[in-house]
């Protein structure tokens, strides 16, 4: 069966209620009784004493009168009114009872009287006297050479302190259910009031939908718990706004990205359609078309590729790459097309460093940055790279003299689509998606890029990437 959680409480805490009121309940009574036991054993342990030094005289014989009980009373002062007083012999056999015994008498067990013949005193409870049960001291007289010469029993009924207990035990009882029902109550009620702003965050969530992800859930009251539940919640909201506002824009710029292309190609292929038989103005058609191809497939490449590594985070190859190899390749690679450009490009130090990672997936981060150096560098500019150890690290930066990035443009270069000048990344094919491949690559490995610039002056991207633990060992590329 389900249970909510404010009936498991009230459950939970009624119980641990009635489970220490009946420990307490038990303790209680067990100690009262001891305590009952040990004055009751005191009152008839003195009256027995009493007795022995009353009816035993120093030659030994016994002074036993008839009623002995009522003449002890009147005139010797000894108190056995209520108490069932029984003398026996060394044998066992009753010498004299009290008058209130009638026709019953005091048991005396084997055991008991196997305890008085070695001097013993001993304490026990009998039952077969009237209806209430009775507490019996049996205690030996000796005198000489430890030469028992009678044997005292003096019982006192525990009527009383059975009417005590039954009566306590039927308050007790009663009190008991009187505070678990009361506790259930009152349990129930906090409990209720308590999980009350979690029934107000169920009911807020609830009304949270894609359409509505600006909305939040009201935080009033400390920061408890709850409140630190609905702070939770609230980020949890914040980060699946952010991220459907990433995906609305992800996709309206690749649509857009991509369409532009599609609208190139159909407007010059009705166009050619139209014409009649100009080899020349067909061929410029078709290589203009191949450009926008290159333009899409360049695109669905990088769409792809962003999109992998999303399903594919942190699980990256680990296997040895050595980056100073890769970033002599790629200087290798791309040193023709930035001649082609106009631009200088240089390693200015390359130390031989280890990572582990994915080689595939170094190479294309090494390859976007200088790539998208050389593109944003004018003519006659310079481009820069440097691979260096920091603090256990390896630091990969690419210097440009191009024009730079605006402070306002700086947190969204990493953006997917963002673009600082978008007629100028038009010019140069860009569809902001490099650098976004970029960073996704470099927090796949562990580490981090940053970039800094100054409009005019150009911009330096620095990849920082955690060792493998040993340097100037080459990977196979």
């Amino acid at each position: 069966m389900n249970f909510s959680i404010r009936t498991k409480l009230t459950l939970w805490y009624t119980s641990l209620l009635f489970v220490s009121l009946i420990a307490f309940g038990a303790v209680f009574s067990y100690s009262l009784l001891k305590i009952f036991i040990y004055r009751m054993d005191d009152q008839i342990s003195s009256v027995a004493n009493m007795m022995t030094h009353t009816i035993i005289r120093p030659s030994g014989e016994i002074f036993l009168p008839r009623d002995f009980d009522i003449i002890l009373g009147r005139f010797f002062g000894v108190r056995t009114t209520g108490n069932f007083i029984q003398v026996l012999d060394p044998h066992g056999e009753i010498v004299a009872r009290s008058s209130n015994l009638d026709n019953f008498r005091l048991p005396l067990t084997k055991g008991t009287y196997h305890a008085a013949l070695g001097g013993a005193t001993t304490y026990e409870v009998v039952r077969n006297i009237g209806r209430y049960p009775v507490r019996v001291v049996t205690k030996p007289v000796m005198i000489g050479d430890n030469r028992l010469v009678m044997i005292v029993q003096v019982g006192s009924s525990l009527e009383g302190m059975d009417e005590i207990f039954h009566s306590m035990a039927y308050i007790l009882i009663s009190a008991i259910f009187a505070s678990v029902i009361i506790a259930a109550a009152v349990g129930s009620f906090l409990a209720k009031k308590a999980l009350k702003p979690v029934k107000t965050i169920t009911e807020a969530a609830r009304r949270i939908k894609a359409e509505n992800l600006n909305e939040r859930i009201p935080a009033a009251g400390p920061q408890d718990e709850i409140g630190r539940l609905t702070a939770t919640m609230n980020e949890m909201i914040e980060r699946l706004e952010n991220s459907f506002k990433q995906i609305k824009q992800f996709t309206a710029d690749a649509s857009h990205e991509l369409k532009t292309p599609l609208t190139i190609l159909k407007g010059e292929m009705e166009i050619a359609l139209r014409s009649r038989g100009d080899t020349a103005y067909m061929r410029e058609v078709l290589e203009s078309s191949l450009e926008e191809i290159d333009r899409m497939s360049y695109i669905v490449r990088n769409l792809l590729d962003l999109a992998k590594m999303d399903v594919e985070k942190g699980a990256t190859a680990k296997e040895k790459v050595g980056l100073d190899r890769v970033v002599a390749e790629r200087h290798d690679q791309l040193k023709r097309r930035a001649l082609d450009s106009g631009i200088q490009l240089d390693i200015i130090e390359n130390k031989p460093l280890v990572i582990n990672g994915d080689l595939v997936r170094v190479s294309q981060l090494v390859f976007n940055l200088i790539d998208n150096a050389i593109k944003y560098t004018p003519r006659g500019g310079r481009v820069e790279l440097f691979l260096t150890e920091e603090g256990g690290k390896a630091l990969f930066r690419v210097r440009d003299s191009g024009v730079g990035i605006s402070k306002e443009d700086l947190p969204y270069v990493f953006d997917r689509f963002y673009r600082v000048d978008k007629v100028r990344t038009r010019d140069v094919h860009g569809a902001g998606l490099g650098l976004s491949i970029c960073k996704e690559i470099a927090l796949a490995h562990g580490g981090s890029i940053d970039v800094e610039s100054e409009p005019g002056k150009g911009s330096t991207f620095v990849v920082s990437l955690p060792l493998a633990g040993a340097t100037g060992q080459h990977a196979a590329s």
